[in-house]
Parts: structure tokens; C-alpha cells; sequence
């Protein structure tokens, strides 16, 4: 699956990509900017997921994908998250949170005093479908 995580403002992801506990030997962009400066982070299935985010770039024209077996995490300017999942969405407020196969992992480390990208990090020693790269955005203003 993977991990994304959250915290002062940060949005951070891994970039392995796999299926079934094969790892591919290519990089996945699991982060995504956005038209209004916004970045969206995603995990699940990755097709389902990427149909969603091209949706939310083109202007969340024409009928919502349906999202099944992903989440997509959108950072917004005042830092407040918005959560795409299941056919609904919903708003959120937090200092940190934590998303994907190593989101309770990440989420520790963040109570410990991680930032995000570190959590990320720290969830990739735990967690097979987490690893590679770790990338990082923030909203553009």
C-alpha cells in the first residue's frame, strides 16, 4: 500500500510501488500539486487512486471516480485536511495523522515528536508495502 503522513504542514510520502509483496523496480508518485496550489497525497490502489486525483486536477468535473480501495489525503492553505474515501469525503483539523499500510507506525512516531517525512521513515523499518524515496510538499501560497 504505502504511507503518507502529516504535520506542520507537510505532507510526506514513500515512493515504493508493488503488488501482492512484489516490489517494483520503479518509483511511485503518491504526491500530487494541484491547480489551486493544494497537494493531495494518496494510497490504495494506485489506478484508482490516480483516476481520482486527475479528476480532482481537472476541476472535479463530470462524476466522482469511486474510490473502493483508496484513500486520498488533500492539504489545504489554512492546513486543514480533507479525507477521500468510500464514496464520501470529510474535513479535518489535526496536528498530525497518519494514512496507508504504515499510518499506526508513522502515527506513533509523530506522538513521539516526528515530523512527517521522519515518521515516514520510521514506518518504512516496519512496513514491507513502505519504502524507497520519501517526498515531501507543502500547499503553495
Amino acid at each position: 500500500m504505502t504511507t503518507i503522513a502529516y504535520r506542520w504542514g507537510v505532507l510526506a510520502a514513500d515512493s515504493r510501488a508493488g503488488c501482492n509483496g512484489w516490489i517494483y523496480p520503479y518509483a511511485s508518485e503518491k504526491l500530487h500539486r494541484l491547480p489551486d496550489g493544494t497537494v493531495v497525497g494518496l494510497c490504495g490502489t494506485l489506478a484508482e487512486a490516480t483516476k481520482f486525483v486527475q479528476w480532482l486536477k481537472a476541476g472535479e468535473s463530470g462524476d466522482e471516480p469511486p474510490l473502493a480501495e483508496s484513500t486520498i489525503i488533500r492539504l489545504r492553505k489554512d492546513g486543514s485536511l480533507t479525507i477521500y474515501e468510500a464514496g464520501a469525503s470529510f474535513d479535518v483539523k489535526t496536528e498530525f495523522g497518519a494514512w496507508g499500510s504504515g499510518g499506526p507506525v508513522a502515527n506513533a512516531a509523530m506522538y513521539m515528536g516526528a515530523d512527517a517525512a521522519k515518521a515516514v521513515e520510521i514506518a518504512s523499518l516496519l512496513d514491507d508495502a513502505t519504502g524507497g524515496k520519501i517526498v515531501t510538499m507543502k500547499c503553495e501560497i
